[in-house]
């Protein structure tokens, strides 16, 4: 009987409403179902008998330990650099390995804490990087990417898309997917429409404050062309990505952006930051487009020009994109983690945890 106990670094809720289906949620927790029992073991959460095939029980900091032991818990895996990773490295249980996953390059939310982990998994390159400032042990740190569910991310037929071009009847639609805060850099995005002209509009889907982005492009004179969806579901994403002339989130930085490998995946012309980790798995040219000036409204219009109005470019992208992020489908990656949680156990086993 092989336990696992989760502390993921939002309540589930939020995952529910930012469009993820309870399925993707359920395999992500449970890779490959390696376990034969999850706990979810967080104090962001009530007791629940079954959420997503998992068993809740809210853990405060002093019970951690407790709750642990009591459960016979296998592998702790916490969710993020920040407050999980501290809330499970300063509550070990002796024989029992912590293994946290880091999905972002700010420094700022990855704690002193990520130095008592057993194992770290890092989404790309660029995270590890800032892993090894702290975790001083490189053969414990592995890359495990974000996955694209390829049955649900595919390209969706010119005819479905009627109602897109009906609400927003632009020339050419550009599109940003990501919460609205700095991170993500709309508003360079709103200040390159005045570069574009009247036949661009850019359509924003995420949560977040807009009156900041609102107000801005009031200020530019773009406010008619810029629009904000507060959510879609996770499903629905596959009709904007296979809508839209160019997908553009020019991010100041990201730990993967699984927002891209979607996109790529429904054959969109993906334009973004030329910084790791995007340009790991984007080669400018051939799967979409990076930009080096990403904080320039100038540069980064020029590009979303180009990559709007180049037919021939744009046929070459579309063609190599959805091919370019097979490694990343879900089920060679629910693979590949599941494969690391038999090296952890092992591990455990021959006492090297």
């Amino acid at each position: 009987m092989k336990r696992l106990a989760v502390i993921p670094s939002d309540p589930i809720a939020e995952y529910l409403k930012c469009g993820y289906s309870r399925k993707w949620l359920r395999d992500y927790y449970n890779p490959c179902r390696f376990f034969d029992e999850v706990y979810l073991l967080s104090p962001l959460e009530e007791n629940a008998e079954d959420l997503l095939g998992m068993k809740v029980v809210h853990t405060l900091d002093i019970d951690l330990i407790k709750r642990i032991k009591d459960l016979g818990i296998d592998v702790v895996r916490a969710y993020g650099g920040n407050w999980a990773c501290r809330f499970a490295c300063e509550h070990k249980v002796k024989g029992v390995p912590v293994v946290v996953s880091v999905h972002d390059t700010n420094p700022a939310i990855l704690y002193d804490s990520i130095k008592k982990a057993d194992i770290v998994l890092c989404v790309a390159k660029a995270v590890e990087e800032l892993v090894a400032t702290k975790f001083k042990k490189p053969d414990r740190s592995w890359i495990l990417p974000n996955r694209v569910d390829f049955e649900v991310m595919r390209p969706v037929p010119s005819g479905e898309w009627k109602d897109l071009d009906r609400q927003f009847p632009f020339k050419y639609k550009v599109l940003l997917v990501g919460r609205l805060n700095r991170q993500k850099n709309l508003d360079t995005l709103i200040k390159a429409l005045k570069f574009l002209g009247k036949d661009y509009g850019v359509i924003a889907i995420g949560k977040g404050d807009d009156k900041v982005y609102r107000d801005l492009a009031i200020e530019q004179g773009v406010d008619q062309q810029y629009f904000l969806i507060d959510s879609v579901a996770h499903e629905e994403l596959t009709k904007y990505y296979s809508w839209c002339d160019c997908m553009c989130t020019p991010s100041r930085w990201e730990g993967f952006g699984i927002v891209f490998i979607e996109a790529l995946a429904c054959e969109a012309v993906v334009v973004t930051s030329d910084i790791g980790p995007m340009n790991e798995f984007i080669t400018n040219g051939e799967n979409g487009l990076l930009v080096k000036d990403h904080e320039n409204p100038q540069a980064l219009a020029n590009v979303i020009q180009k990559a709007c109005t180049g037919t021939a470019l744009r046929a070459h992208l579309k063609k190599n994109a959805r091919t370019s992020v097979e490694p990343f489908e879900r089920t060679k990656v629910d693979q590949l983690e599941a494969g690391y949680y038999q090296k952890i156990l092992s591990m455990k086993e021959h006492h090297e945890i």
